[in-house]
């Protein structure tokens, strides 16, 4: 993904993750998604700074540790759409300090994608470029219950069909190795994303944070993890069933280490990720090469 970013920008690119003090849906009219962090995945901001703060702070972290010379301000913690649109206009502006700010990423829920907040990430673009992440997770409804994410797939579809009307760039955030899904799941899930066109994926590994409902039904026996041999076959699988035109934003979580109980199998993310582009090449398959001969399929059916 640096290299990515870097040929795309012309120069080395870094993420500032800001928490804007956002909440959720979910938290508010029921219970959080059973494996959300009290800090709603925004774990790495400055949460008792302004934004700008955030911003300026992780920039001068990100210039003197990796010689950065360009940022994308990515709203990370919670719900980043979930608020009134002068509140997310004036909290997204105060995150544009300067020129070398060259990308706005927020991430949000599909059911928090109302044409007034898609008009206004829109407006931005004439500045900076815009995406918009989404959490899917899976399209397993039964799954998506049980994890309470509070919404399906229709509106997964609704709101990407809905995105790409207002020319923003999708990334969608997906979970291959949840305990209730098969791997056809995870290969139903990589197709759907590829025939809606979005423009990047995040793969997730499932980690255990304390004081999560995961963490106790884990600790009750309710569930059981994968093993990294299994996530390793899904990560594949879904990489073959995945458009060879979507870019690859990560293939696994990065685990807050102070809150986590279980998570990437005691290896670092790196050492995740290697293994995986290790077998990848030992297996000699690669991204896409499955979706284009099941695509191919789908445009010849036969007629009885």
């Amino acid at each position: 993904m640096s290299n990515h970013l870097k040929q795309r920008y012309g120069a080395k690119v870094h993420r500032l993750i800001i928490d804007a003090g956002f909440t959720c849906p979910n938290r508010e009219k029921s219970s959080p998604c059973i494996f959300c962090d009290p800090t709603g995945s925004g774990f790495n901001a400055f949460h008792s700074l302004s934004i700008r703060e955030q911003v300026e702070k992780q920039r001068q972290w990100a210039i003197s540790k990796y010689k950065a010379e360009k940022f994308i301000v990515y709203f990370q913690a919670f719900t980043n759409t979930y608020a009134p649109v002068d509140v997310l206009k004036r909290k997204y502006e105060e995150a544009i300090i300067d020129k070398s700010i060259v990308q706005l990423a927020v991430s949000t829920r599909p059911d928090c994608v109302q044409e007034p907040v898609l008009e206004i990430l829109e407006s931005f673009k004439s500045r900076v470029d815009v995406s918009l992440e989404l959490g899917l997770q899976t399209i397993n409804p039964k799954t998506l219950r049980i994890i309470k994410r509070g919404h399906g797939l229709a509106e997964f579809i609704d709101a990407v069909l809905r995105v790409k009307k207002h020319n923003l760039e999708i990334v969608v955030h997906v979970i291959v190795d949840l305990p209730w899904d098969e791997i056809e799941d995870v290969i139903d899930t990589a197709r759907t994303i590829s025939c809606l066109g979005v423009d990047g994926v995040k793969l997730h590994s499932l980690y255990v944070v304390k004081g999560t409902e995961l963490e106790k039904l884990l600790k009750t026996g309710q569930i059981q993890l994968l093993s990294f041999d299994q996530y390793k076959d899904r990560v594949i699988a879904f990489l073959e069933n995945l458009s060879e035109n979507i870019v690859i934003h990560r293939l696994a979580s990065d685990p807050p280490k102070d809150m986590t109980i279980v998570g990437n199998w005691g290896m670092s993310k790196l050492e995740v990720v290697n293994k995986i582009e290790k077998e990848l090449e030992i297996r000699n398959t690669c991204q896409g090469k499955n979706f284009k001969r099941w695509l191919h399929s789908q445009m010849y059916v036969t007629k009885i």
